[in-house]
């Protein structure tokens, strides 16, 4: 009887990496996810700040149920739903992006681009042959609505369910968690501000959602993790949240996939990398593929190693 070659962490890492391009690629093409799509495109994801923001409004207005589904008015009428009478909006925070020309020596050079409306891109006043990048110039405020203040279509068919992570283990949490301390990061099980989960290298401090279930607790952590090791420098994050959102998650997926800690009918990360990526979602994964098995082999590989940083 032919005996089967183990495969090493790094070929394991590979192969999983393959399945999740693979697999956002179906998710994208069906109809399900078209359909789920056609409302989540104009859903915001929220910075922390937003988040609370939101909160704490229902939390000042009584609100029974907290808010799940925010966007504006137009955004509602979109998909069939209109603000109910009396309704007053959730004023929150968003950037201010412009785009302006990146050439060096250009007369344009840092000034704003020029929209083509027959080719539906910017380009440089002087030359469109020029490089062009996304500049934000500060915040400005934005009304928006929750779910609970708007009425028409319904719209409970297309929310999804979070995977159920049911191989999640006691000692794997363990083990990362004093991964994370090796990096000088402390990980907190708490008030995570409406969120999943979130990371800050200021703090030096993961904290995690405390109502959420167990194994979808250890796969957030991944995804911290994630964040922990990939964008400890960067400055960059509101401009491109899409393609750090789609490494941490990349990461989380890979590693709970590797791990054997996933259940039969996890599409959860697929879902929120699509969501994050929206039209460019194969293009920020493709780019991202690279640093996505780095970091997956990095956290296996010192899990395996005993945390020799």
């Amino acid at each position: 009887m032919e005996t089967k070659e183990k495969l090493s962490n790094v070929e394991i890492v590979e192969n999983i990496t393959k399945r999740l391009e693979e697999s956002i690629d179906e998710l994208i093409e069906s109809n399900d996810w078209k359909k789920y799509l056609s409302f989540v495109k104009g859903q915001h994801p929220y910075s922390w700040n937003n988040t609370f923001l939101i909160m704490f409004e229902g939390i000042l207005r009584g609100w029974e149920k907290p808010a799940t589904y925010v966007r504006g008015a137009k955004q509602w009428e979109k998909v069939g739903r209109t603000i109910k009478k009396g309704e007053k909006a959730i004023w929150i925070l968003a950037p201010r992006i412009q785009f302006v020309c990146n050439e060096k020596g250009c007369s344009g050079f840092n000034q704003r681009t020029l929209w083509n409306k027959f080719s539906r891109v910017n380009t440089c006043k002087i030359d469109a042959r020029h490089r062009i990048e996304k500049k934000m110039l500060g915040f400005m405020s934005v009304p928006v609505f929750d779910i609970q203040q708007t009425e028409g279509e319904p719209i409970t068919d297309f929310v999804p369910l979070k995977d159920e992570v049911q191989g999640a283990t006691d000692k794997l949490w363990d083990d990362l968690t004093e991964l994370a301390e090796k990096y000088g990061f402390k990980v907190i099980v708490g008030n995570a501000l409406g969120t999943d989960g979130f990371c800050t290298h200021e703090k030096k401090e993961i904290v995690i959602d405390e109502n959420a279930e167990f194994g979808y607790r250890v796969k957030t952590l991944i995804h911290e993790m994630a964040h922990m090791i990939l964008h400890a420098d960067i400055n960059d994050y509101q401009l491109n949240r899409a393609r750090y959102e789609t490494e941490a998650e990349g990461v989380a997926y890979v590693v709970a996939e590797a791990l054997g800690i996933h259940s039969e009918s996890d599409a959860y990360s697929f879902g929120y990398i699509a969501t994050w990526g929206k039209d460019d979602t194969k293009k920020l994964v493709k780019e991202s593929l690279g640093r996505i098995q780095k970091c997956a082999n990095e956290i296996i590989g010192q899990i395996e190693a005993g945390f020799e940083i």
